[in-house]
């Protein structure tokens, strides 16, 4: 039981650091108006974790 509870909170720490990390790019984007490109390519975000930004983003706008 504790080790399950401990799995799911993993979890729910990584969707919220996920979720921060999304947050932080939108407002570098309204603040410095620059696009998500401008963005990734300024906090260095390569691969996979781009392509997954792009899209929860796009899912928010």
């Amino acid at each position: 039981m504790c080790e399950s509870f401990e799995r799911l909170a993993d979890k729910v720490a990584e969707q919220a650091a996920e979720q921060t990390k999304i947050d932080d790019i939108r407002h570098m984007m309204d603040y410095f108006k620059c696009s998500l490109e401008e963005a990734l390519n300024a906090l260095n975000i390569t691969g996979k974790n781009r392509a997954v930004i792009a899209k929860q983003l796009q899912k928010t706008v």
